[in-house]
């Protein structure tokens, strides 16, 4: 097996792995890029890749455990339009203006920072804020989800976040995140399409696509079986430490 095997292998357990739990993936993906391949540029055929091979993993576990059932899919699929519109034009605006902020430095301290978010949200248990209409709900975790744009913050740990100060308990913020996480995935994955001119099928491209699908069906899977037993403490002690040696490297 070649050096560059055992990188996309790394890199698609690193997607599939990272992608629904409050960790970042694209930072993770980042870190491996700036190591590994000496660049802070985006890959945007193998990210595209892993992006699709995560969202048919959340769509084979959502359809395992019956989420798409006809009321099901009746009363959340606008809300989720409804809650995606943030980042569309936070998207957007970065896309027209060609933002590029990758860095290690940044990542170091978004990882930081959403740790101490997400430890906050999940201990703190008085002056929840207790929202009964679900489509406020998702629409206000909308805005909490445009913090993902920053390398290292976590698309799933902004909205788990945001539903965990709504009120709901961790295995439905995590679920909840979830749903959040097809609508962005898809946008993901079609708005990098532009990114490349030739698109070819290779030995790594076809390791990147199956070692993140099941790495991130496997992960979903047990994510959400445990997370109301063990919470959220252990991605926070993880996140501060990978921001932590990522700081002390760099200073």
């Amino acid at each position: 097996m070649t050096d560059s095997s055992i990188f996309y292998i790394f890199y698609g357990l690193m997607q599939g792995i990272t992608e629904f739990i409050p960790i970042s993936s694209s930072g993770h993906l980042n870190i491996l890029e700036i190591f590994f391949k000496s660049t802070e540029s985006r890959n945007y055929l193998y990210e595209t890749s892993a992006h699709f091979a995560s969202l048919l993993a959340l769509l084979l576990y959502l359809f395992a455990n019956k989420h798409f059932s006809k009321s099901n899919i009746k009363a959340y699929w606008k809300i989720l339009i409804y809650a995606t519109i943030p980042a569309i034009i936070l998207g957007f605006i970065f896309k027209f203006y060609d933002v590029n902020y990758v860095s290690l430095e940044l990542i170091g301290y978004t990882s930081i920072i959403g740790a101490i978010l997400l430890y906050v949200s999940d201990k703190t248990k008085k002056n929840r804020l207790k929202i009964k209409n679900k489509s406020t709900k998702f629409i206000l975790a909308g805005f909490f989800q445009c913090l993902a744009f920053l390398p290292g913050f976590s698309r799933a740990g902004s909205c788990i976040i945001a539903f965990r100060i709504f009120g709901d308990d961790r295995k439905y913020s995590s679920i909840y995140s979830l749903y959040m996480g097809i609508p962005i995935i898809c946008l993901s994955f079609f708005s990098n399409f532009k990114e490349f001119e030739n698109f070819i099928v290779d030995k790594n491209l076809s390791i990147v696509f199956i070692t993140t699908f099941f790495a991130a069906y496997f992960t979903v899977s047990v994510f959400i079986k445990v997370i109301n037993k063990i919470g959220f403490t252990p991605f926070v002690v993880y996140r501060i430490l990978l921001g932590l040696i990522i700081l002390i490297y760099l200073s």
